[in-house]
C-alpha cells in the first residue's frame, strides 16, 4: 500500500509505503534492542544509565517491555506441518491470496479449516 502526502502551498509531493514505514519500525526496535542490552550489561542501574544516556526512563521501559514481549513471542512460534493436496474435481482453485511481512500464502478451495487455521496464526506472526 502506499500512501501519498502533499505539503501544501509547496508543490512537494511524498509518496510513503508500507514496507518504508516497516523499516523505520525495524530500526527502532533494533537500536532499542542494543539500548537496552547496553544498559543491562553496563553494570548500572536503569534510572543511572538512563540519566547518562540522555534517555527517558519511561521510554526506556516501554521499549523494554516490547522487547521482551518480542522475544518471547519468537521463542514461542511454532511450526505446523503443512501437507499440499491436489485435489482431482478440479476444486483447488485459489480461493484467497495472503501477503504479509514478505510471505505469501495461497488458500485453494477446499482446504483443511485446521490447516488454514494454523497458516493465518503463522501469518499473524510475522
Amino acid at each position: 500500500m502506499r500512501v501519498a502526502y502533499t505539503i501544501r502551498g509547496t508543490g512537494v509531493f511524498f509518496i510513503m509505503s508500507t514496507e518504508l514505514q516497516q523499516l523505520n519500525v525495524q530500526t527502532k526496535v533494533a537500536m532499542w534492542a542494543e539500548r537496552i542490552s547496553a544498559c543491562r550489561n553496563s553494570g548500572l542501574n536503569v534510572k543511572s544509565w538512563c540519566k547518562e544516556n540522555g534517555v527517558c526512563e519511561q521510554t526506556y521501559y516501554k521499549w523494554q517491555k516490547k522487547i521482551f514481549a518480542m522475544a518471547k513471542a519468537q521463542q514461542e512460534l511454532q511450526f505446523a506441518e503443512v501437507t499440499p493436496v491436489i485435489p482431482s474435481n478440479g476444486s483447488g482453485q485459489i480461493a484467497l491470496s495472503i501477503h504479509a511481512g514478505g510471505i505469501a500464502a495461497d488458500i485453494h478451495n477446499g482446504a483443511d479449516p485446521a490447516t488454514v487455521e494454523a497458516v493465518l496464526r503463522i501469518l499473524k506472526l510475522c
